[in-house]
């Protein structure tokens, strides 16, 4: 077999698993996992049951499995290159572009987290390495970046880790209130904007004598 056809078929392959991973997110998204069936997944796609079970041998499950990380991982990663040092960057324009990439996330694949919840103890083993290890690790690369810049005295924060961890509290928060109210902005920075404001105003004790 020629390299151009290998290359064709792996081609049609990457196409016919794609078609079933966005074929499944629309109707997970729009129906529910629970209450979408197989069936459905592969009458909405044109295809037959037993080409998707090629793909994805456990049914459903390898689908999650296969969005998780596709939707989530891959977007951790580009949040992660995000985070390596850009001097060139105001340090109030870096962290507005990493506070808004955590957040979309998170909202943008919030049926994934939904699925997490309701099926927990069946994903945990899936989900746990991808989303608290990931969010733990992109937790640790803000904090070196805030001790970077607290060296720079461009900020002032006496504990650069707990300050990661409050970073991204009130965007977490936002998305689980816009359930409740979906006109909320979850993209909203008025509170890191304030927190950002603090670390900035108080380099000033950069200049106190130290007792």
């Amino acid at each position: 077999m020629t390299t151009e056809k290998i290359s064709q078929r792996q081609d049609q392959y990457d196409r016919g698993r794609h078609l079933f991973l966005e074929t499944a997110k629309k109707l997970f998204k729009s129906e529910g996992f629970d209450r979408t069936k197989i069936s459905d997944i592969v009458k909405a796609s044109g295809k037959n049951v037993s080409t998707l079970y090629h793909y994805f041998p456990n049914g459903k499950t390898d689908l999650f499995k296969a969005l998780l990380l596709t939707d989530i991982k891959a977007e951790f990663d580009k949040l992660e290159k995000m985070m390596m040092p850009d001097t060139d960057q105001p340090v109030v324009e870096a962290l507005h572009a990493v506070y808004h990439q955590f957040v979309h996330i998170f909202y943008t694949n919030w049926y994934l987290m939904s699925i997490m919840f309701y099926y927990k103890s069946e994903f945990s083993e899936e989900m746990s390495p991808i989303t608290r290890a990931g969010t733990d690790h992109i937790r640790s690369l803000l904090a070196e970046y805030l001790k970077q810049k607290v060296a720079q005295k461009e900020l002032y924060i006496p504990d650069c880790d707990v300050a990661a961890k409050l970073f991204f509290a009130p965007g977490m928060e936002a998305m689980v209130v816009n359930f409740s109210e979906p006109e909320k902005d979850v993209y909203d920075t008025s509170q890191i904007d304030a927190l950002i404001a603090t670390w900035q105003r108080d380099t000033i004790f950069f200049d106190q004598p130290k007792s």
